[in-house]
């Protein structure tokens, strides 16, 4: 009987297929999703500067990042991720967030470890610091940290003197 009745309402029904979208995926119809509003103005990503705001409202205001989300429009992930930037003191990668060439996110995973071993060993006392040196070797240092550094410096240096010629 429901197999009688199932035939006999399909053949009065037109069945719509669910696995595919009429519209293209709810963005009407061209595969293309439109914002209602601008995400950048005067070369700033607004979410960013929103971020960066509530970032600011932390660190000078002594609010919490809930507090400074409600008071921004942000939310407080993203104001997390912009105090990691900031405190990267990476000032080139901070700016290249704001201007939207970077994610949020994106450029707080990149510096979320420099940010943790520049507050550490700005919290460290020179007997810290040597400890640290004898407990890595000082070689391992040298190969890992100040080579690396050096030779950044020096490719640098090679491009300043190639661009004054």
């Amino acid at each position: 009987m429901v197999a009688s009745l199932l035939s006999s309402t399909a053949s009065m029904v037109s069945v719509q297929d669910l696995s595919k979208s009429g519209n293209g995926g709810g963005n009407g119809g061209n595969g293309r999703h439109y914002h209602r509003h601008p995400r950048i103005r005067g070369g700033a990503r607004l979410a960013a500067l929103r971020a960066y705001s509530g970032a600011m409202k932390v660190l000078k205001e002594g609010m919490s990042p809930v507090e400074a989300a409600d008071w921004t429009g942000s939310n407080a992930n993203y104001i997390v991720a912009m105090l990691t930037i900031i405190a990267s003191d990476d000032s080139v990668l901070l700016t290249s967030v704001l201007e939207g060439k970077v994610l949020v996110a994106v450029a707080a995973a990149q510096v979320k470890g420099l940010a943790k071993l520049l507050k550490a060993y700005m919290a460290a006392t020179a007997d810290n610091k040597v400890a640290f040196g004898r407990t890595i070797g000082t070689e391992n240092l040298f190969n890992a940290v100040i080579a690396p550094a050096l030779a950044e410096v020096d490719v640098s240096m090679t491009a300043v003197a190639q661009a004054a010629e």
